[in-house]
């Protein structure tokens, strides 16, 4: 069965390419080819890959025009699905959890597996629309958690402004850190049902 629905491709990060001396233009172009012949043609005899937009959303911004652009004149007009003001679907502690955690596996690599989360256990928001966070960074082994000690004051400026950015409408954001040991973590379902970082206050931190 053929498909009869236009797909488009974003390949995302082509700066790592460049860094590699790849050219980009000549790899998008052979995945291009490549994708287009293993999508096929539509029952109509069209080719079912419509778009191929290489980009780099963290080097350059600017790449992404194309698929804005594509959105507004192909997305069908309707009333928003989600409040205006949301920047996303995911709950806000989610997303200040994984961020904290995307960043400790950049700097970490494979000095720590990748056995380790992140629990928002204070969430506290200033009168002035400042964001008082504490987080439990969680780890399997002793050893594990003072190479985590170590890295942690390395990437807490980065973490606190983009969960700034991304969660507080670009107010102050500031973080706390817990490291706590848990060997079977990975088998307690409270870590995976705690969604809204909803954790027991009882010894957590203490802000000053």
């Amino acid at each position: 069965l053929r498909a009869n629905m236009k797909v488009s491709v974003v390949l995302n990060k082509v700066d790592i390419l460049r860094d590699m001396d790849v050219n980009v233009e000549e790899f998008t172009l052979k995945m291009r080819e490549q994708i287009s012949s293993d999508l096929g043609a539509t029952k109509d005899g069209e080719d079912i890959l419509e778009n191929l937009w290489p980009t780099s959303v963290l080097k350059d911004p600017a790449s992404l025009a194309p698929i804005k652009r594509w959105l507004c004149e192909n997305l069908p007009k309707q009333s928003p699905i989600y409040p205006l003001e949301n920047i996303s679907d995911v709950p806000a502690r989610v997303v200040a959890s994984e961020i904290t955690r995307e960043k400790l596996f950049r700097v970490l690599q494979q000095e720590v597996p990748y056995h380790l989360t992140v629990v928002n256990a204070v969430w506290r928001q200033e009168p002035d629309g400042k964001l008082l966070l504490g987080q439990k960074v969680v780890v399997t082994k002793e050893g594990q958690g003072r190479i985590v000690r170590y890295w942690l004051p390395q990437i807490t400026e980065e973490a606190e402004s983009e969960i700034s950015e991304m969660v507080n409408f670009g107010r102050p954001v500031e973080l706390h850190f817990q490291i706590q040991v848990d060997p079977k973590w990975l088998e307690n379902e409270d870590y995976y049902d705690d969604l809204q970082g909803l954790l027991d206050r009882s010894g957590s931190l203490v802000f000053p």
